[in-house]
């Protein structure tokens, strides 16, 4: 499971408005990078709506944008190449305030070895395993964040 770099709360937050959740499901869905004009249509908003969501959908980490001449000619006199938007590979996920299962679950099974190698119950396994990782979480710095 690959998880989307960038602010979470920002992607979520996107995600929140049903306008550009359509929008969004619209790109997510298409085989290939989709532009402003198809998304429009697939989306039933108009142009200018839609390049406004998608852009705030780039914002937020959500989408990537590549420019690709569609009319299949090149050189002088083609035209400007088109902006086309595609979504973002991986798994957003999120939530407030934000949770770490992945500790719990390391919690319990370094609390079962424990259990099993000193011969006690699980319950008095967890909460001495809890009182160490809570002891040395309280030692250990938390990691900056960028702005």
């Amino acid at each position: 499971m690959s998880v989307l770099s960038g602010n979470r709360a920002d992607a979520l937050g996107a995600l929140g408005d049903p306008m550009r959740r359509r929008v969004y499901d619209v790109v997510a869905r298409a085989h290939d990078a989709v532009g402003r004009d198809a998304a429009a249509a697939a989306a039933g908003i108009p142009r200018s709506t839609v390049a406004f969501h998608l852009d705030r959908l780039v914002e937020a980490g959500l989408l990537t944008v590549e420019y690709r001449r569609l009319s299949g000619r090149s050189g002088p006199g083609a035209g400007r190449p088109a902006k086309l938007y595609r979504a973002v590979a991986g798994e957003l996920v999120g939530s407030i305030p934000e949770r770490h299962y992945e500790v719990a679950g390391d919690l319990l099974a370094s609390a079962a070895e424990r259990a099993d190698r000193d011969g006690v119950p699980m319950r008095d396994a967890v909460t001495a395993q809890a009182h160490e990782l809570g002891a040395s979480s309280a030692t250990t710095p938390a990691p900056s964040k960028a702005p």
